[in-house]
């Protein structure tokens, strides 16, 4: 009768790597968004005209499980980033954009190649258990 063993070259070091994959990417995942939300936040509030720098310096960072968030508390923020002027009750904020923004998604668009490389680095530290080569 045949050994059914069969002898994969690499495949402990791949399951040790994946181990360490699965336990380092969702810190990785959450630093990165960290650092995405702080550098978007201060990137919003240099692109703030005068109406909208209360709002953008209300922005804060929250938590959930899966990372970063950003948190508007301040009354004003749908007015002062998405405008207004449908209404008599909203004819103090700018011109309605949709969903382009005036401070907060334009400056997530400028920096969007920024925020990439910092997801990219993430996942790079992450998976640098495997990094195997022959």
């Amino acid at each position: 009768m045949a050994d059914n063993d069969v002898d994969i070259k690499g495949m402990k070091e791949f399951q040790d790597a994946l181990k360490n994959i699965q336990r380092d990417f969702p810190k990785e995942v959450k630093k990165a968004s960290e650092q995405i939300a702080r550098d978007w936040i201060a990137a919003a509030r240099n692109k703030a005209n005068a109406q909208a720098k209360d709002a953008a310096a209300a922005l804060t960072i929250g938590n959930d499980s899966e990372g970063a968030t950003l948190v508007n508390s301040h009354p004003m923020f749908y007015g002062v980033e998405f405008g207004g002027q449908a209404r008599p009750s909203t004819m103090h904020f700018p011109p309605y954009l949709g969903q382009r923004g005036y401070f907060l998604f334009p400056a997530a668009r400028e920096n969007a190649d920024k925020f990439a490389k910092i997801w990219e680095a993430a996942i790079d530290e992450a998976t640098k258990a495997w990094d195997h080569k022959e």
